[in-house]
């Protein structure tokens, strides 16, 4: 079955979608709030590592409320989410990261190479740039796990119960997506849109999240890292002009390709010839 049918097993009723949506709702605020009240102390704190757990891990602990809709509101294995075999499949995870690593780095050097630079603007020192970067790698996989988890997982699935084609659900997810965002540069806003399809693009195409994933965190850690520690920026404040979200959008573009061509030669494969007798 198609991924984004998952949601169409032997338990599913037209309006099964909507109590799946009830739970998460319902789960995800309670993971909210059991968080929020763990993070009191330091809600008020300006040192940006502490922001980071704050703006990151909230994301992050809304996870299981996805497996609960699946669960509890749909009745089918929260595997299903996952992938169209069941359950995350990590060697591709594995690999598809490894070519989202690969895409990026090749972005990074056209932009030396185009004269980009970083005049050290916000520079913390290297302790503190350091533990930064420890933090952004513990905690956006997570963050960026969640999100599709939620965007191109659940929300996808629910809209593809109801209409038999993916496309809908991808565009109006990939709406929701960009409104959770608080930019309010044309540019980044379309940039931020068309990165939101290919996400949905790609989990259709290989029947599962984990290519999603892959790009998704990668593209969040690199923007973290190579930020040198600076201050994360009001969203809404943050401008770019259309040459700049054609560059944004050229490493999402190339890792689509690349894994898209991937997955076909590992679907490609032909299966083992029996033994004669």
């Amino acid at each position: 079955m198609s991924y984004h049918l998952q949601t169409r097993g032997p338990a599913y009723r037209w309006w099964r979608p909507l109590l799946g949506a009830a739970v998460l709702v319902a789960v995800g605020f309670a993971l909210l709030a059991t968080f929020s009240v763990f993070t009191a102390a330091i809600s008020e704190s300006t040192d940006q590592r502490w922001e980071m757990v704050l703006s990151f891990g909230a994301i992050a602990v809304t996870l299981p409320a996805v497996f609960a809709a699946a669960r509890f509101g749909e009745h089918r294995g929260p595997g299903t989410v996952s992938s169209v075999d069941g359950r995350l499949r990590w060697r591709w995870l594995a690999e598809c990261t490894g070519w989202a690593v690969a895409a990026f780095a090749a972005a990074t050097v056209v932009d030396l190479l185009l004269g980009a630079g970083w005049d050290g603007t916000g520079w913390p020192g290297l302790p503190a740039y350091l533990s930064i970067v420890a933090l952004t790698l513990l905690l956006v996989p997570f963050q960026a796990a969640a999100e599709e988890y939620v965007f191109r997982g659940w929300l996808l699935q629910a809209f593809g119960a109801w209409l038999r084609t993916p496309w809908p659900g991808a565009v109006l997810s990939s709406v929701a997506f960009v409104a959770t965002h608080g930019y309010t540069s044309a540019p980044i806003l379309a940039e931020l849109f068309v990165f939101a399809m290919i996400l949905c693009w790609l989990t259709v195409r290989t029947g599962g999240l984990e290519a999603a994933i892959g790009l998704h965190a990668i593209n969040n850690i690199a923007t973290m890292v190579l930020a040198g520690g600076a201050p994360i920026p009001d969203q809404s404040t943050v401008t770019a002009t259309w040459g700049d979200a054609v560059l944004i959008a050229a490493p999402s573009i190339l890792y689509a390709w690349i894994a898209d061509l991937r997955y076909r030669r590992r679907t490609a494969r032909p299966a083992p010839v029996p033994p004669p007798g």
